[in-house]
């Protein structure tokens, strides 16, 4: 599947994206921060009041790479096309390119248990529609191309988010974008690094606006951005809200050239760009799940038959349904994530019917433990009744079923299905 690297207004400005690498191009005659025959420090005759001509368009852009290459001393190496449309023609011609094919089925199980959107909601439309109020534009790897997508009525440009997909591109020319992780988590945590160095240089670039460099900023009304499901968002936005944090410590470390080696080994896993102190070294753990299913139950027809939803998932988990506030604001740190070295999520079906198993792998035993009693939190939040040793009910609502949880040592496994009695079908014990 080929995604697209958005940029999305929601509380703060968020987004996600994956696509394949782009080509190695050819060195421009432009030396650093110059593009199109336009410097860095070059005064434009452009008026965005009333909207962007094609010409004012181009120059606007070009000055905007040369500036880029200046605030991230890297060169573009090929031209970046810029097209501005409104938020009708992106709905009509754009969203399905951004949200792509989906596996509904899967997705709802995930979701499902992670306890953020039950069974009274298909979580892919619940995205679709979001994304298809809140994206503010994207950029397409491999074709150099951007889509600005915008809500007023003469075609205006929101100066980051130029700013934020011209920089994707260069990430695309330079380094090429090598998306299609295995797992969620570790495609989360590629994205906080490539999202956080796209929130960065425009951060940057507009500390020069004013003193270094004259900006033209356009005013964008973004009261039309569509507000995402709270636990949606703490996923979705993590890349941004933890990625700026995480470059910076990179380039305070080592400068631009420690950012330039990230994108050649990147990060692992959110648990790694949460405390960057386990990055690089501290790789997660392989967790595998042997399948102890009945005849009846099957694992999804797709490789790898499970996924990894790693620690934001997890925080996003409990703090969307209150059971954890986090340890600073705007953090994902919290004891009941801490520790985590790795997980596995598997779904399962039959006739209609749906489950899942999902285990984890903890530095400790008081961390697994730690986890196991917030998670019995998590459930008698949503009504949970004890049925026996370790098993729980929830009678009605959105994650009504039967859940059963274990703790050996270090590790805690979860199943879930629709009855007491399908548990063991699903995950014999």
């Amino acid at each position: 599947m080929k995604r697209l690297l958005l940029v999305v207004v929601v509380v703060v400005l968020a987004g996600c994206g994956s696509s394949v690498p782009g080509g190695p191009g050819s060195a421009p005659e432009d030396g650093l921060g110059e593009v199109g025959n336009v410097t860095s420090t070059s005064d434009l005759a452009v008026d965005p009041s009333d909207g962007f001509t094609e010409a004012e368009l181009e120059q606007f852009v070009n000055r905007s790479m040369a500036r880029i290459e200046v605030v991230r001393d890297l060169e573009y190496r090929q031209p970046v096309d810029v097209t501005i449309v409104n938020r009708s023609e992106y709905r009509e011609q754009y969203v399905d390119r951004v949200t792509g094919p989906t596996r509904p089925d899967w997705e709802n199980q995930i979701w499902r248990g992670l306890f953020i959107v039950g069974q009274d909601r298909d979580a892919t439309d619940v995205l679709d529609e979001a994304f298809g109020g809140s994206v503010q534009g994207f950029y397409e790897p491999g074709q150099n191309s951007i889509v600005i997508v915008s809500d007023s009525e003469t075609p205006t440009v929101r100066k980051n988010t130029l700013v934020h997909e011209l920089t994707h591109a260069l990430q695309d020319q330079r380094f090429g974008l090598a998306f299609g992780q295995e797992t969620r988590d570790r495609q989360a945590a590629y994205d906080t690094l490539i999202e956080g160095e796209a929130e960065l240089v425009p951060k940057l670039y507009l500390d020069r606006c004013g003193s270094e460099w004259s900006c033209i900023r356009p005013e964008v009304d973004a009261s039309q951005a569509t507000p995402l499901d709270p636990g949606i968002a703490q996923i979705i936005t993590q890349p941004y809200r933890q990625g700026v944090g995480f470059v910076e410590q990179l380039k305070a470390d080592g400068g631009w050239e420690a950012v330039n080696e990230a994108h050649e080994n990147p990060p692992e896993s959110t648990a790694q760009t949460i405390d960057p102190e386990r990055y690089p070294g501290d790789t997660p753990q392989n967790v595998t799940i042997p399948d102890r299913s009945s005849g009846e139950w099957d694992r999804f027809d797709q490789h790898p038959e499970g996924d990894t939803v790693g620690v934001v998932s997890i925080f996003a988990m409990f703090e969307s349904n209150g059971i954890i506030q986090p340890d600073r604001s705007g953090t994902y740190e919290h004891p009941v994530t801490t520790g985590w070295e790795g997980d596995r999520f598997v779904p399962y079906r039959t006739d209609g019917e749906f489950g899942y198993v999902w285990e984890i792998a903890w530095d400790s035993n008081s961390n697994a433990a730690q986890f196991a009693d917030a998670y019995r939190e998590l459930l008698d939040e949503h009504g949970g009744l004890e049925r026996g040793i370790d098993r729980f009910v929830i009678e009605d609502g959105p994650y009504a079923g039967a859940y059963r949880l274990t703790v050996d040592g270090d590790t805690v496994r979860i199943v879930s299905g629709p009855s007491t009695n399908s548990l063991s079908a699903i995950h014999g014990t």
